[in-house]
């Protein structure tokens, strides 16, 4: 899972082996192996040993792995963290609720909408975003 792994332990000026990074990331030197052959993480000199990656290379690889994972929900589409998968809510259980806080710098007011999970039956919460009519 990409959305595990910390980049703010990575430095950017720094050069890092397979070793390194497993060890940093922890996760197995295979992986990282594979990485690099499959999914084409940069490598400073592939005639070098042991290989080496610049830390930035790493930032923009692993930010790349998460955006690819990242989809947006549809207007009726609500995320269940009981059955872990996106959900439309159950007919008839949808409400708009305000939050009583106000956002942003224009201090528009916040709304959610609530909801029955179709699957499982579970309350789901999806904040809406409002736009400001001038």
């Amino acid at each position: 899972m990409a959305n595990k792994y910390n980049i703010h332990l990575i430095k950017s000026r720094s050069s890092y082996s397979i070793k390194d990074i497993a060890t940093l990331l922890n996760v197995d030197r295979k992986t990282c192996s594979r990485w690099i052959k499959k999914e084409n993480l940069k490598v400073v000199d592939e005639d070098s040993s042991p290989l080496l990656i610049m830390g930035e290379d790493l930032k923009i690889f692993i930010n790349q792995k998460r955006s690819a994972k990242k989809k947006p929900l549809a207007k009726n589409q609500f995320y269940c963290f009981k059955c872990k998968k996106v959900v439309e809510a159950l007919n008839g259980s949808e409400n708009i609720v305000k939050t009583g806080k106000r956002i942003g710098k224009n201090k528009i007011e916040q709304q959610k909408k609530i909801g029955l999970c179709e699957q499982c039956g579970t309350k789901i919460n999806r904040f809406l975003k409002i736009c400001q009519k001038d």
